[in-house]
């Protein structure tokens, strides 16, 4: 068959252009359906399914209604979104740090995630220990390229420089100074008392 020949309108949408607008901007009922379909594939915070169906042509109005009729039937559950997000994302080897991140960015409200995920509870630190000990087996870094090299690796993973100090194991540590994100927080409120 040449190029271009024996194409419908219909197969060629379905390779890229997404989406057909929909009929009426208004409709919150076309809207629902819509999201319905977006949620039938993935689960999604709900300031980001509202922003998917704005992005598909719907007005605030209709994705507004549409996403809180679907919040009223506990399809949308920003709470039950974090706790997949979070155990999904930590099975992939993300960082407390990272995860938190990845959430603010889909608009995920602060208060779920300070709630859900605590970066500094000690099994991160035993995360990245075991991330490092499958990404680069057991034995220490045998020079400071090395020890670099892990660094940044699990620093790009999201996970606090504490937690690389400590999976790095205790002789490491002592050679490094990683700065610590997450404890800007903690040294200002140790300056405090």
């Amino acid at each position: 068959m040449a190029a271009g020949r024996g194409r419908t309108p219909k197969a060629s949408r379905a390779f890229g252009r997404g989406p057909r607008p929909p009929a009426d901007p208004s409709s919150a009922e076309a809207a629902r359906g819509r999201a319905i379909s977006l949620l039938s594939r993935r689960d999604y915070p709900r300031r980001a399914l509202k922003a998917r169906l704005a992005d598909s042509g719907f007005e605030d109005g209709a994705a507004e209604t549409a996403v809180a009729g679907l919040e009223d039937e506990r399809l949308v559950n920003d709470a039950r979104y974090v706790e997949g997000a979070i155990a999904g994302r930590s099975a992939r080897g993300l960082g407390p740090l990272r995860i938190a991140l990845e959430l603010r960015r889909q608009g995920v409200p602060e208060a779920l995630i300070r709630e859900a995920l605590d970066p500094r509870a000690a099994e991160w630190a035993e995360r990245a220990s075991e991330l490092r000990r499958r990404r680069f087996g057991a034995a220490s870094p045998a020079n400071p390229k090395e020890r670099a090299r892990q660094v940044r690796f699990l620093l790009q993973r999201g996970f606090s420089g504490d937690q690389v100090r400590r999976a790095l194991g205790s002789r490491v540590a002592e050679d490094l100074e990683i700065e610590d994100p997450g404890s800007a927080e903690g040294d200002a409120d140790s300056g405090a008392e």
